[in-house]
């Protein structure tokens, strides 16, 4: 299969979005709030484009620790997936962009492509800021978002950057 920087992009922002989402309808399913979700996206349908790019805006240690820190297993299910789905789409990144360069270029693309969209989604519907915290401004908002795209970018770029090691000296 060729290796490119569009592959690794393509192909890691489309399994990130598809396991955020994916984590998402689980962990509402088990603790039986997916209805309450449900009308969320039909009160307010920007919520479904939350729903796939919620970790983005979330430092790795905080999921981890809402992990930790809510006892529904269902809530559980939400916040590692967050977690894990980072990891998968760095991993895919890695192996698709066929070196070092590729790869990582294609994560970042990835990191920023999410970031967009979540500044798009919290700029358009207050409803989504709340997600983020009560008490911030949309301006607030978009530096959170900001700062944890580029601390996510950073931290699951070194994984990036060590699958394309791996994966080219096989």
């Amino acid at each position: 299969m060729k290796k490119s920087l569009s592959r690794a992009f393509i192909f890691s922002l489309l399994v990130f979005l598809a396991l955020n989402f994916l984590f998402y309808i689980i962990g509402y399913s088990i603790a039986e709030v997916l209805n309450l979700t449900l009308d969320s996206i039909a009160a307010h349908p920007t919520h479904s484009i939350y729903l796939m790019v919620y970790p983005s805006g979330s430092l790795p240690w905080e999921l981890l620790s809402d992990f930790n820190t809510y006892s529904n297993l269902g809530f559980k299910v939400l916040f590692l997936g967050g977690f894990i789905s980072l990891i998968i789409a760095a991993i895919v990144a890695g192996f698709m962009g066929g070196n070092i360069g590729k790869s990582f270029g294609g994560w970042i693309l990835t990191v920023i492509c999410s970031m967009l969209l979540f500044i798009a989604i919290i700029s358009i519907d207050e409803f989504n800021l709340n997600y983020i915290s009560f008490f911030v401004t949309l301006t607030e908002g978009i530096v959170i978002v900001a700062i944890a795209s580029a601390v996510n970018g950073l931290i699951f770029g070194a994984l990036v950057i060590l699958i394309a090691l791996l994966k080219g000296k096989s």
